[in-house]
């Protein structure tokens, strides 16, 4: 491109990820995007059951056959069926948040990781780009979001708006940018175009719909799509974050300190700061759901020792859609960001698996759901909680966290630990799962397509 670019926000995000190289990625950067890689990649592959892209959708996609789609350059994980760049990352981003268990940025509140490992996969899977340029991509595109989000995503999600949604778009722009080799100027405009194409509502949640899963599959779509049009030529407001009618302040309703983002990128790195969800619920209840099977176990608890379980929480954590609800849940969008029901489910079934979140009318879980309930507590700092269980015999169980540090930042080994324990619900071979973990662990010895190949569904898998 023959222009330049501004010392705007997108300017300074094009300047690192345009530059940024494999060999200048600091060794623990490296290791932990291709962690990340691995955990995303197997939540998505154990996704299926709750994917919620109609069959019908796909099926549409495919008339005539393999035969009449070998111009098709992608796959889609799992089934490996061919499949548009397009189509890919919107599907595959589907599925790869269809359990809600993808790796999240907590400081920014967004699946930086879902929203554009399945844009960047099926991009260098049709280029035949190897496995060291795919990761560069998902460290620029993690960096990217991280920088954007963080201390303004809390003030989008409470104008209704899903940072995910909203900011989860820029990751895969970026990445994809990266990719196609998109120099300063033009990686500037696909940001700019991209803002255009921030996406989504905390709605779903309260509803039980399901369209919360897409708000990760238009993300990665639209990210290919971003960088493409600026590839193309097309031009993007140069500052179409920061500007008077820009992004933050549609979306944040301020500008504020918007003048310091960017700077320290290639300095701090944020994605070493991501992390990990054992369990297919919210991110918010991952600690209290931990506590509570633990509690259920080191006490032996049933059902009818419990009186009542209070989960408190700071209150702007307690606000958030979906997260105080005793139902009727409408689909699995509720029931996985349901205080009430996630703790129930823990406490009765001493685990958390993903089928568990379709039991929407159970008669065994909804009594201690009834008996359940979240309370706002103004002294718990972010991420912090407190969990009481009153028993029948009198004593209150209790546990608390003021979540000093992060207890799910996984290295690549713990992910595939925690894979392996979900062998159960993954439709991998024994052999297969260990393909899938030795290619994602060493992605910078194979190429895209390969990588794409180790998350196709094993047929002896269950």
């Amino acid at each position: 491109m023959s222009h330049g670019t501004m010392d705007t926000v997108s300017g300074r995000i094009a300047a690192f990820a345009s530059r940024l190289s494999w060999d200048a990625i600091p060794a623990p950067v490296q290791d932990k995007c291709k962690a990340s890689l691995l955990h995303n990649l197997g939540v998505a592959v154990a996704g299926g059951p709750l994917l919620a892209v109609p069959a019908s959708y796909l099926d549409a996609l495919h008339e005539g056959g393999a035969a009449a789609t070998p111009h098709l350059p992608s796959r889609l994980l799992v089934s490996g069926r061919p499949a548009t760049v397009e189509t890919a990352a919107l599907v595959n981003g589907a599925l790869m948040h269809a359990r809600a268990q993808d790796d999240v940025y907590f400081p920014g509140l967004t699946h930086a990781g879902s929203a554009m490992i399945p844009a960047a996969l099926a991009l260098a899977e049709a280029r035949r780009q190897p496995g060291r340029d795919l990761l560069t991509a998902l460290v620029a595109g993690y960096e990217a979001a991280g920088a954007l989000s963080q201390g303004f995503a809390m003030r989008s999600s409470l104008r209704g708006f899903r940072p995910t949604g909203i900011f989860g778009v820029f990751a895969s722009t970026v990445a994809a940018a990266h990719l196609l080799g998109l120099d300063e100027a033009a990686t500037a405009d696909a940001i700019g175009i991209a803002a255009h194409m921030a996406a989504g509502t905390s709605q779903p949640w309260v509803a039980g719909t399901p369209e919360w899963q897409l708000h990760i599959g238009f993300a990665a779509r639209n990210g290919i799509t971003a960088a493409r049009l600026a590839a193309a030529g097309m031009r993007g407001a140069p500052d179409a974050l920061e500007g008077k009618a820009g992004f933050y302040r549609a979306f944040c309703d301020s500008a504020e300190s918007l003048d310091a983002v960017g700077h320290d990128l290639g300095q701090a790195w944020r994605s070493l700061e991501v992390t990990y969800k054992p369990f297919a619920v919210c991110a918010i209840l991952q600690m209290p759901v931990t506590q509570a099977i633990e509690l259920a176990r080191e006490h032996d608890l049933r059902q009818e020792d419990i009186r009542a379980v209070r989960l408190r929480l700071p209150p702007v954590e307690a606000a958030v859609p979906g997260t105080d609800s005793r139902g009727p849940y409408a689909g699995v969008g509720a029931t996985l960001m349901s205080a009430q029901f996630c703790l129930a489910m823990a406490l009765t079934r001493r685990g958390a698996r993903g089928a568990d979140l379709q039991r929407l009318h159970d008669p065994e879980l909804q009594p201690l759901i009834d008996r359940s309930s979240v309370v706002p507590d103004a002294g718990l700092r972010t991420r912090g909680f407190v969990l009481e269980v009153d028993c029948a015999d009198g004593r209150t169980l209790r546990r608390a966290s003021q979540a000093e540090g992060e207890p799910f930042n996984w290295s690549g080994a713990e992910v595939a630990e925690q894979l392996r324990a979900m062998r159960g619900e993954l439709p991998l071979d024994g052999p297969g799962l260990e393909r899938l973990i030795a290619v994602a662990l060493q992605a910078q010895r194979h190429g895209a397509a390969e990588i794409v190949s180790a998350c196709i569904a094993t047929p002896s898998g269950t």
